[in-house]
C-alpha cells in the first residue's frame, strides 16, 4: 500500500500527502509543469526569470521583505529551482504554522505583481556570467553537452537562457508565460512530514481550489503536459572543444539514452552505480585509485519523460588529458564488450537497497519518490522497486551497455587550454572507441 495519499480537484490541481509521524516539520513542495524545454528559443530563460520574479512580491505581500517574513514566520525561508521540465517552490513549515506557509505560497505563485523586473533581470544576468569565460564563451559543461546532444530542440536549451534572450524579455511575456503555465492542471503540491492528511487536503483546497484553468494549451490543463514527439539526439561521435585559460581540462562525456517512461529506465539507472558509486566502483577504482589521473570522476543518468543521457564528468590537469581520455574510453569499451561482473551487480543491488531504506527517513526523498512522478509519470513504490532490483540480470545490463556505449551515441565536451595538438589527440582517441 502506498504511504502517499493523493487528491485531484475538479480544476485539475493535485495534492499528494505523505504522513510521517514523529517528525517535527512539514516539507511543502509545489511543482509546476514548466521548464526550459517548453520555451520558444527567443524566450529562452523565461521560466527561470519568472521563478525569480514571483519572489519580488504579490498582492498580499507587495515586496520581497514582507513575503520572506511571512515564510519565516511559518518555519523557514522558501527555496526554488527551475529545471528542464519543471519548476519547484518549497519551504519547511512548523506543523502548527503549515496553514500560514501554504497560504503564503499560494499568494506568491498565483498573484505575483511582477514588480522590480529590471532589478531581478540584472541579478539573473549576473548569474548567467558564471557560465561564461572572460572571452564571452559558454563553458558550462551541462549546457554545452545539451546543445551537442539536442541541437535546435527544447532539451538543448540552457535553463537559465542567454544574455540576449533574458535581456529582451519584457513584462508582457512574463505575464503571458505565467498565465499559460501556472494553471491548476499544471500544479502538483506535495506535503511530507508531521501532518494530518485531512488537514493537508483541506488547506490545499482552500488555497488552490478556486483557481481557474486559464489559457488553453497543447493539452487541456487538467492533464499532464506530455511531449508527443520524442527528441532526436544528434548522431555521434561529436566533439566540442572550448578554449579556456585554465591549467586543467573539464570534461563531460555524454551518451544518449532512454527516458524515465521507458521500460529500460530502471536498469539504465543501475549502470552509473556500477561505474561510479564509491571508491570500489569501476571508474573510480581504475581512474582515481589505480591510475591517479584525477581527484574525482562521476557518472550519472539524467532522465526526462521521453529521453535521457548517461554522463561522465571529470577534471584533469593538462599533462594527463591524453592518459585520462584513453583510460576512460578503454574502461567504457571493456564494460560494453564484457558487461558487468557478478560482484558488481551484487554491490549495486546492496547499495541501492540501502538507499531505498535510508530514503524512508527523508522528507525530501519521499517528495521525490511519490510526488515528482505525478508530473509526467507514475510513482513507483519501494516494494515494486525492490522487485525490479532483484529481477535485473547481468545479461540485461550487458545488453544496455552494448546499446548505449557506442560511438554513434558519444558526445564529448572539453573545456580548457585547447590547442592544435589537443584537437588532433582528442579526435584520434575518440576515433578508436
Amino acid at each position: 500500500m502506498s504511504p502517499c495519499l493523493a487528491e485531484r480537484l475538479p480544476n485539475g490541481f493535485t495534492t499528494a500527502i505523505i504522513e510521517m509521524p514523529g517528525r517535527h516539520q512539514v516539507l511543502a513542495a509545489l511543482l509546476v509543469r514548466n521548464g526550459s524545454r517548453f520555451e520558444a528559443p527567443e524566450q529562452s530563460g523565461v521560466s527561470h526569470l519568472l521563478e525569480h520574479i514571483v519572489f519580488r512580491g504579490c498582492e498580499a505581500y507587495p515586496d520581497a521583505r514582507l513575503l520572506n517574513l511571512a515564510f519565516e514566520e511559518a518555519g523557514s525561508i522558501p527555496d526554488a529551482a527551475t529545471g528542464v521540465e519543471a519548476t519547484e517552490f518549497s519551504f519547511t513549515a512548523h506543523p502548527e504554522r503549515l496553514q500560514q506557509g501554504l497560504s503564503t505560497l499560494a499568494e506568491m505563485v498565483r498573484r505575483p505583481t511582477f514588480a522590480q523586473i529590471e532589478r531581478e533581470r540584472e541579478i539573473v544576468l549576473d548569474e548567467i556570467l558564471y557560465d561564461y569565460n572572460g572571452q564571452g564563451e559558454l563553458v558550462n559543461l551541462g549546457a554545452l553537452s545539451a546543445q551537442l546532444l539536442w541541437p535546435g530542440q527544447g532539451l538543448g536549451q540552457h535553463v537559465i537562457g542567454t544574455h540576449g534572450s533574458v535581456a529582451n524579455l519584457d513584462a508582457a511575456q512574463l505575464r503571458a508565460h505565467h498565465k499559460a503555465h501556472y494553471t491548476p492542471g499544471n500544479l502538483v503540491l506535495g506535503l511530507a512530514g508531521n501532518l494530518d492528511p485531512a488537514q493537508g487536503f483541506a488547506l490545499a483546497r482552500a488555497c488552490f481550489g478556486d483557481m481557474e484553468n486559464g489559457m488553453a494549451q497543447a493539452t487541456n490543463n487538467t492533464e499532464p503536459a506530455m511531449i508527443t514527439t520524442a527528441p532526436e539526439p544528434s548522431p555521434g561521435p561529436l566533439i566540442k572543444l572550448v578554449p579556456d585559460a585554465d591549467n586543467q581540462f573539464h570534461l563531460q562525456l555524454s551518451f544518449s539514452a532512454a527516458g524515465y517512461n521507458d521500460p529500460d529506465e530502471f536498469a539504465l539507472s543501475l549502470l552509473p552505480r556500477i561505474l561510479d558509486d564509491g571508491p570500489t566502483s569501476r571508474l573510480q577504482q581504475t581512474l582515481r585509485e589505480d591510475l591517479a589521473l584525477a581527484y574525482h570522476v562521476g557518472a550519472d543518468y539524467t532522465a526526462y519523460q521521453d529521453a535521457g543521457q548517461l554522463d561522465i564528468v571529470t577534471t584533469v590537469k593538462a599533462a594527463k588529458l591524453q592518459d585520462m581520455l584513453t583510460a576512460l574510453l578503454d574502461c567504457l569499451a571493456k564494460f560494453r564488450d564484457e558487461g558487468p561482473r557478478p560482484e558488481e551487480l551484487a554491490g549495486a543491488r546492496r547499495r541501492h537497497r540501502f538507499d531505498l531504506e535510508f530514503g524512508r527517513d527523508s522528507l525530501e526523498a519521499q517528495i521525490v519518490r511519490h510526488v515528482w512522478p505525478l508530473l509526467y509519470s507514475t510513482p513507483r513504490l519501494v516494494e515494486e522497486e525492490l522487485r525490479l532490483l532483484e529481477a535485473v540480470s547481468l545479461e540485461e545490463l550487458h545488453g544496455l551497455a552494448r546499446q548505449v556505449f557506442t560511438a554513434s551515441r558519444l558526445h564529448l565536451v572539453l573545456v580548457g587550454p585547447v590547442d592544435a595538438h589537443t584537437e588532433r589527440m582528442v579526435s584520434q582517441t575518440v576515433a578508436r572507441f
